[in-house]
């Protein structure tokens, strides 16, 4: 009797397994109702957009900003903007899972989901959901007569700890953090790296520096001269056996009270080899609060264009200088009007134009860029190649929430760093 009763619950069993239903997303998108509260396994080929404590975001191939390719605020709104939007929506798919987000990024491919669909328009599945690892991104190495200058925005790095953005973070996650920097720079192997987010004044700097210079190589540091304070700012590292300084840094903003004073501001270096010259500008612009759209704080964002615009020829006549770089984190897509400004007031955005489909930052499922790199004509003829690197943005990241026991250089930040290579060629002005 027994035995006939297991064998009954089995039939039973593989009866319910043959009675899954396989569906296309497109099938499902069509009747969300014909399959509410049923099992189906999703036959369409997806790939993650988005990895969040709970949940997946999926679509057929990787979503971008709307605002990446829509016109921007300047023109107001466009349709196309609008087509966009639903476009996203309607490629995308949210499952709900038990996956261990750390070990999921953005880029994997999944095939054959089996979850349970539900009115919200979800599939909820109680199981890991198997991804398949895209390869990881490899740095290509810089030529002997090459700068390699980096952008990077490395979020919230402090010194000090119990203030702003560091309250939450321990003394043990600061220093993994530090770690995972460090692996980070050093394998970009850069002469220049512009960085935002950098605890104001000196602390910051000099806990990255002794930790980065420890085997030898000698690093220094440059930002604006100010006290050491709950605040974030600018600060600009670099190889001293390749590159001096010369000058004091210039700030966009006069006043020394204001949030931007040292967050937007240029510095002159001259390659020791070459001894050629160029102005570097690391900017941080205001940022959107979560999840709102182009218009928020664009007005702020705009101030801070302007402030640019008018120090960058001030920088020409100081440094002597006529060959300008603009790195750092602007907060804006590409459509978005400070971008535009910037480019119609001469200077070349030069990830799009070598890099259309790419991105460095990543939010709610869609990619994009806010970490840009811009060349005045000049700069931009000796601009070798320019790429984001991708070991930030497709992770997971809290800040100061990811595993302690993960010894990779990925996840120090939640931006992906911006790598350019240049080939420095004369074109010092004289002061007058």
């Amino acid at each position: 009797m027994r035995k006939t009763c297991f064998l009954f619950l089995l039939l039973l069993s593989s009866l319910s397994v043959l009675a899954v239903e396989r569906v296309s997303l497109e099938q499902l998108k069509a009747d969300w109702s014909k399959y509410t509260n049923q099992t189906v396994v999703l036959t369409t080929p997806l790939v993650v957009c988005g990895s969040f404590y709970d949940s997946l975001v999926l679509a057929p191939e990787r979503l971008f900003c709307p605002e990446e390719r829509a016109i921007g605020l300047a023109d107001g709104d466009s349709t196309l903007y609008y087509e966009l939007l639903a476009q996203n929506r309607d490629a995308s798919i949210v499952v709900n899972c038990r996956n261990n987000y750390y070990n999921v990024r953005c880029g994997d491919k999944v095939k054959n989901i089996q979850a349970r669909v539900t009115k919200a328009r979800h599939l909820v599945t109680g199981k890991p959901i198997r991804t398949k690892h895209m390869p990881q991104d490899k740095l290509p190495k810089a030529k002997k007569d090459e700068l390699r200058i980096v952008g990077a925005n490395i979020e919230n790095y402090f010194a000090d700890l119990g203030g702003y953005a560091s309250k939450r973070t321990t003394p043990v996650q600061q220093a993994m953090k530090t770690r995972k920097l460090v692996q980070a720079l050093r394998a970009m192997k850069a002469d220049i790296y512009a960085l935002c987010e950098m605890q104001v004044g000196d602390k910051g700097p000099k806990m990255l520096l002794e930790a980065l210079n420890k085997g030898g190589k000698k690093y220094a540091f440059v930002s604006m001269p100010l006290d050491n304070m709950d605040r974030i700012g600018g600060c600009f590292i670099y190889d001293t056996e390749r590159v001096r300084t010369y000058e004091t840094p210039l700030s966009a903003y006069k006043d020394t009270t204001s949030h931007y004073y040292g967050r937007m501001f240029a510095v002159g270096f001259e390659e020791l080899r070459t001894k050629e010259r160029l102005i570097v500008s690391v900017n941080h612009f205001k940022s959107k609060r979560p999840g709102r759209t182009q218009y928020d704080t664009n007005l702020k964002r705009m101030q801070n264009t302007d402030s640019l615009l008018v120090m960058l020829p001030q920088a020409i006549e100081f440094f002597g200088d006529s060959d300008i770089l603009l790195l750092g984190d602007y907060n804006c897509n590409t459509q978005e009007q400070p971008i535009q400004t910037i480019v119609r007031a001469g200077y070349a955005d030069m990830l799009p134009l070598g890099q259309a489909n790419d991105y460095s930052y990543s939010y709610k499922g869609e990619a994009g860029y806010l970490d840009r790199c811009f060349a005045n004509p000049s700069m931009a003829r000796q601009v070798v190649r320019v790429r984001p690197w991708h070991i930030n943005a497709d992770w997971y990241y809290s800040h100061g929430a990811y595993k302690l026991k993960d010894k990779s250089l990925h996840r120090y930040s939640d931006h992906d760093p911006i790598i350019v290579d240049i080939n420095l060629q004369s074109e010092i002005i004289n002061k007058k």
